[in-house]
């Protein structure tokens, strides 16, 4: 078994031990035409086919269309973006995972409609808000508010992306990626209460290591905070391939996005 697929298995068996029975019935649940959908592109520098995904994402995201933001997961870049990757089971490139791989699109001529479609899809009623203050030296405080608007308490996986705007890694045509990953500020389960908000804060600091690289030379205005919620139950995916093994991936669906320059 997948080592990672492993670690999660042995996280939700916990989690179902300590968390009361509140369950995920309809009511806590609305049409999504007001969740903002979340949207990873795994991509690699050398890639001849990356370019045309790249440019379909962000010419879609440009638009101000639809309700999204996105990543760019440089796996041959950056160690912690290539871990993510591996969450995923993502063998091939590029790929765009959509909610947390609530839908799996590997055609850059498809990811508008699947944009749309999960834009369309049921989440459970909470709502999230992120913001980042630059406190200079590569040091960036960002602080998450979590709303639960439900009726019951709400247990769920908050991510908080450091990204770059214009990255520093080029892609195989020589054209910066967008919103490039960088690590993550904030990676924990939270816990909301039924009609509760939570405040969640936390300092990144660019100076440190993340994962075997610094990213001290940060600018200010070219970074974006990209923060999503998922719901803590799991759901067994399928890449839409055959081989390598494995194609499955255990996947968050993701109930709101939110995002922040800094």
């Amino acid at each position: 078994m997948n080592k990672n697929i492993a670690k999660l298995l042995v996280a939700v068996v916990v989690a179902i031990a300590f968390i009361p029975s509140f369950g995920s019935s309809i009511n806590s649940e609305k049409t999504s035409s007001t969740h903002t959908v979340m949207a990873e592109l795994g991509s690699v520098s050398w890639c001849p086919h990356c370019p045309i995904a790249s440019r379909e994402i962000y010419k879609i995201f440009n638009s101000s269309n639809h309700d999204f933001y996105y990543v760019t997961l440089v796996y041959d870049k950056n160690p912690l973006a290539l871990k993510r990757g591996r969450w995923l089971s993502d063998a091939y490139i590029p790929i765009l995972y959509l909610d947390g791989g609530y839908k799996v699109v590997d055609s850059p001529s498809n990811f508008e409609a699947e944009i749309t479609n999960a834009e369309n899809r049921n989440v459970h009623d909470v709502s999230i808000n992120v913001s980042g203050k630059w406190e200079g030296n590569a040091k960036i405080e960002v602080t998450v508010k979590i709303e639960n608007n439900g009726g019951k308490a709400y247990f769920g996986h908050l991510r908080v992306y450091v990204t770059e705007i214009n990255s520093r890694w080029n892609d195989e045509k020589g054209l910066p990626f967008h919103y490039a990953f960088l690590d993550f500020a904030i990676n924990n389960y939270v816990f909301v209460g039924g009609g509760k908000t939570k405040e969640i804060k936390a300092t990144w600091d660019g100076g440190a290591m993340h994962g075997n690289q610094t990213f001290g030379d940060i600018k200010e205005c070219n970074i974006m905070l990209v923060a999503s919620i998922s719901y803590w139950m799991p759901f067994i995916q399928n890449n839409p391939w055959d081989k390598p093994k494995p194609t499955h991936f255990i996947a968050q669906f993701v109930d709101d996005t939110d995002a922040a320059k800094v």
